[in-house]
């Protein structure tokens, strides 16, 4: 298991995530994204990112389902924000549990503020990790599978 620096996006909404990545690769983060909870406990598990970006309604699992299995796999060490439009949902959790919350609809700006306070931009040489099933511009010709899609 590799330990390495990125960021992991977790939204069922495809548009949503392929945004993040776009704008977060183009600020020289390295990232990729998943589109349930059970992809987001496998790529983190993998992978460990060093930060995930978690929404809270998910299909599978919920977003506090996915804090729960990372925690019972000793994984609740990676730092996780909170993603949601239901900002009464999001004021419900405590602040250790997600010591933030971006409330859909974000700014770029707010987007960047938040990750930049978990993780710096870098700049890989090549495409470090790829969507797993939609291609965008930004993850076009890589490919991964739903367990590896945050692993080098």
């Amino acid at each position: 298991m590799q330990e390495i620096n990125n960021i992991l996006v977790v939204d069922d909404d495809s548009a949503t995530v392929a945004f993040m990545i776009e704008v977060l690769r183009d600020e020289g983060y390295v990232c990729c994204g998943v589109y349930d909870g059970e992809s987001a406990v496998l790529a983190v598990e993998a992978a460990r990112p060093a930060l995930v970006v978690l929404d809270l309604h998910l299909p599978d699992l919920s977003g506090v389902e996915v804090i729960a299995q990372l925690r019972r796999r000793d994984l609740a060490h990676v730092p996780i924000v909170l993603m949601t439009a239901d900002s009464t949902a999001a004021a419900q959790f405590p602040t250790t549990a997600f010591p933030e919350c971006l409330l859909k609809p974000f700014d770029i700006d707010t987007l960047l503020a938040c990750v930049g306070r978990y993780v710096r931009p870098q700049r890989p040489d090549q495409p470090f990790m790829a969507h797993p099933t939609e291609p965008t511009s930004a993850t076009k010709g890589c490919a991964q599978t739903k367990a590896t899609c945050c692993a080098s």
